[in-house]
């Protein structure tokens, strides 16, 4: 077929003329090759989602091969650079993961180590099993945690120097969802609390520590976890999907989630810091190189999503094409950055947005551009994936639809029904009457809407999926005082009905 012809003799080309391999892979790979294809495809790529701005990295080789910025950082059209600073959302994980395993080596914690002495002096109370919960429990997210604690957007934002012992203080006001050392459930509340036993082994702060740890060993300059470093103040400016099209917003930096989410760095310091995974053995700033992480043991996520079928030690790992891949994706609501290393290639990618992840259909739009661009650079057809009209114009639609009709059924409601109880003299006994017209739909409205507002993911579907997220809620908040305005007026129509036959 023509089209694989021509994806074949592109990886080919990159595989020899970009990548600078020097080794002839046939006779396709005499051709001189640039970086033009690359480009392309990236480019084409971001305008089919229609993504503001991105930067991708790729390193091979023991150093970066390509660090490109497209499109603009923010409204005033600032273009986007490979030093441009992003914040990288859930790869933040592996730098804390990364901090852990440090001091694991130097043996000032322990992968069995209980965590909670090193956090029971800031806390109040903490869940039943939660004493036996581990370092390694919470590095591999099996510690018995629940996702929905601690996931961005449902948790305030704490400020001051006691942010991170008051979130942690907060998490643990949760029960379990299962014991501790089971299944794998992927939660935020994790890093948080490893953040704070790295505080109470060290005597510094989180951000200190990756800057001691991390940052500086790897020449990250660039890289930032405070609020209050300048870098912070110009990062790119997040874009979340209404209705299929991107509006800029302004969500806040929290300070207590630096290890779950909130690192800020650039494309030029995240192909540093993918390098020093790639290295052979552990150096300065990494205690465990990707292919070490690949070959630990590993509990399987029981996820569909491409390389994140199983989790080590704060990483993904997978394969793809018969190579073993060690990743990590993130996103904050209105940016997304994913870190993929390849170590039997040599390879790693690193592309970071300034658009919400969930572009497409789900965690496939998260990945699309990432993705496809390690096949492509392993040779491999690239899988492109378009955005899911279903995700991006019919749910939302749908949701707002509910949350007009709400009213819409209030206002015929009260227009044909009311003057008919008033003028009603028959429909059986009034008790009869009563739980006809009273009772049954208010609990129906009412009900309905208790369930959504208590068992719904609300807060993280306004920050993931904001126009699906917000018609929901507000559907839920209006059908809930309709029951209750209805229950009112329906009672004072039945009993001014009754006045008027007594």
């Amino acid at each position: 077929m023509r089209w694989v012809r021509r994806w074949s003799g592109l990886t080919r080309a990159l595989a020899v003329g970009l990548l600078g391999s020097g080794v002839a892979a046939g006779p396709a790979a005499a051709q001189p090759a640039t970086l033009t294809e690359v480009d392309a495809w990236v480019t084409e790529r971001l305008a089919a989602h229609d993504i503001p701005g991105a930067v991708v990295a790729v390193v091979r080789d023991g150093r970066a091969v390509h660090l490109a910025g497209y499109g603009v950082a923010d409204r005033g059209g600032r273009p986007v650079t490979p030093d441009t600073p992003f914040l990288i959302g859930s790869v933040s994980k592996t730098f804390t993961a990364t901090v852990v395993l440090q001091l694991v080596a130097e043996g000032a914690l322990g992968l069995d180590d209980p965590v909670l002495p090193h956090l029971e002096h800031g806390v109040d109370r903490y869940p039943d099993g939660f004493e036996q919960v581990t370092v390694r429990q919470l590095l591999s997210h099996t510690g018995g945690l629940s996702m929905a604690v601690g996931l961005a957007g449902t948790v305030p934002v704490e400020r001051g120097p006691d942010a991170l012992q008051r979130r942690v203080a907060e998490l643990l006001r949760h029960r379990l969802a299962r014991p501790p050392g089971g299944a794998f459930e992927y939660s935020n509340a994790g890093p948080v609390l490893l953040a704070a036993v790295v505080e109470d082994v060290t005597g510094e702060t989180f951000a200190e520590q990756l800057d001691r740890r991390v940052f500086t060993p790897l020449g990250m300059d660039a890289s930032f976890a405070t609020e209050d470093d300048a870098r912070a103040a110009v990062t790119v400016t997040g874009h979340q999907l209404w209705f299929g099209r991107w509006r800029a917003v302004d969500l806040p930096f929290d300070p207590a989630g630096v290890a779950m989410g909130y690192v800020g760095s650039t494309a030029r310091d995240m192909a540093r810091f993918a390098l020093a995974h790639l290295a052979e053995e552990p150096g300065p700033g990494v205690a465990a190189v990707a292919a070490e992480v690949a070959g630990r043991p590993v509990v399987p996520t029981g996820w569909d999503v491409p390389l994140e079928t199983a989790h080590g030690l704060g990483w993904f790992v997978d394969e793809l094409g018969g190579h073993q891949v060690v990743s990590h994706a993130g996103s904050l609501g209105d940016v997304t950055a994913h870190l993929v290393l390849v170590p039997d290639a040599d390879l790693g990618v690193v592309v970071l947005t300034n658009a919400s992840a969930f572009i497409a259909a789900g965690h496939t739009g998260q990945y699309d551009l990432s993705l496809g661009l390690t096949r492509l650079l392993l040779g491999l057809e690239p899988e492109p994936t378009d955005r899911s009209f279903l995700l991006s114009i019919v749910a939302p639609i749908v949701s707002w639809g509910l949350m007009l009709l709400v009213p819409v059924t209030a206002a015929h409601h009260l227009r044909r029904t009311l003057p008919r109880w008033r003028r009603e003299r028959r429909g059986g006994t009034p008790a009869a009457r009563w739980r006809r017209r009273v009772v049954a739909p208010g609990i129906a409205w009412v009900g309905a809407a208790a369930l959504v507002l208590a068992l719904a993911p609300l807060p993280a579907a306004r920050l993931f999926y904001p126009d699906v997220g917000w018609g929901l809620t507000v559907a839920a908040w209006l059908a809930l005082a309709w029951g209750v305005i209805r229950t009112v007026v329906a009672t004072h129509a039945l009993s001014a009905r009754a006045d008027r036959c007594g």
